[in-house]
């Protein structure tokens, strides 16, 4: 069950933001210390979880109050 009790969707929101940095910054380190093939499943890997946090980003855009 969700609480909707206490809702900051600008918090999570803006947690989501700072994620994605993070993980382009990790990325880019990733890409240049790493061998290719670990940078590469690095690579597909993050693509699909930052298409869940885009995704969930949506929703909380289109949910605010």
């Amino acid at each position: 069950m969700i609480d909707t009790r206490n809702q900051n969707y600008l918090e999570t929101l803006s947690q989501i933001a700072a994620l994605q940095d993070l993980i382009s910054v990790l990325e880019k380190n990733i890409s240049l210390q790493l061998p290719q093939g670990v940078a590469n499943e690095f690579s597909s890997s993050k693509n699909e979880f930052m298409n869940w946090v885009e995704e969930t980003e949506f929703v909380l855009q289109n949910y605010k109050i």
